[in-house]
């Protein structure tokens, strides 16, 4: 899939999400655990701001993020249409 439409998908997917997100709201609407929404955030890898001793993502930044590292072997992923195992 290519960029363009890896970020359709990610929009569409996140099409509910608030246009800002705090950490547990990213938590709700991806796989992603808290631990690695920090991490990310953190690191810098994904772009934050401070906000009343926490953080928000704006959800553009989220679906940046998402479609920079969805081809990225070694990233944390979010993939469209990736099913769990054993579900």
């Amino acid at each position: 899939m290519n960029t363009e439409e890896l970020y359709k998908q990610y929009t569409q997917l996140l099409r509910g999400a608030p246009d800002v997100l705090t950490p547990s709201k990213i938590v709700r609407w991806t796989p992603f655990g808290k631990n690695t929404v920090y991490q990310l955030i953190n690191s810098g890898k994904l772009r934050s701001f401070p906000y009343r001793g926490s953080h928000i993502v704006a959800k553009a930044d989220l679906i940046d993020y998402l479609v920079a590292t969805a081809n990225d072997p070694n990233g944390k992923r979010f993939r469209i249409g990736e099913k769990k195992h054993g579900k």
